[in-house]
């Protein structure tokens, strides 16, 4: 009945694809410098917290998380360092930070059902976030320009280009 599996993982700097599965959780993911080629995770019901502090030291090609009804928080994205990320998920809530610093261009696709999705981009990163489906409330804080379901930042350096679709 009151079973706790706790793990606790150094990775080495050798770089490697991680996968991660699992059910119902609680999780603590800190993937700061890791050398990750690619990482996927696919959970259940979770309450997760993943952070980047620190700057992937080699390309990530993809980064895929698909989760159930959950709570996730993943920090300080743009350090991942991703060309590719793929965000799905069930109803919950999900906080997408793209902190840190964009190392190259990535392209971001967001699937979601009925939930609360933020998504923090720093001021100075310029993005272009496109909004696609489903019932969907948004709320920009800071400066962007809108076209209709397309929202752009400006800034320099690498961009980032988000689509999302609100129909799960």
């Amino acid at each position: 009945k009151n079973t706790e599996n706790l793990w606790t993982l150094k990775l080495g700097t050798t770089p490697i694809a991680l996968t991660i599965h699992a059910g119902a959780y609680e999780g603590d993911f800190d993937l700061s410098g890791v050398a990750l080629t690619r990482l996927e995770v696919n959970d259940g019901a979770s309450s997760t917290a993943m952070n980047f502090d620190k700057v992937n030291p080699v390309t990530m090609n993809l980064f895929s998380y698909s989760t159930g009804t959950s709570a996730v928080e993943l920090t300080g994205l743009a350090n991942a360092n991703f060309k590719d990320m793929v965000f799905k998920s069930g109803a919950g809530s999900y906080t997408l930070d793209f902190s840190g610093k964009l190392q190259q261009d990535g392209n971001v696709r967001i699937s979601s059902g009925v939930s609360n999705v933020k998504i923090t981009i720093p001021d100075g990163v310029p993005a272009e976030v496109r909004i696609s489906g489903g019932l969907n409330n948004i709320n920009p804080s800071g400066t962007w320009s809108i076209d209709g379901n397309t929202y752009r930042s400006e800034g320099t350096g690498p961009k980032l280009i988000i689509t999302v679709d609100g129909n799960g």
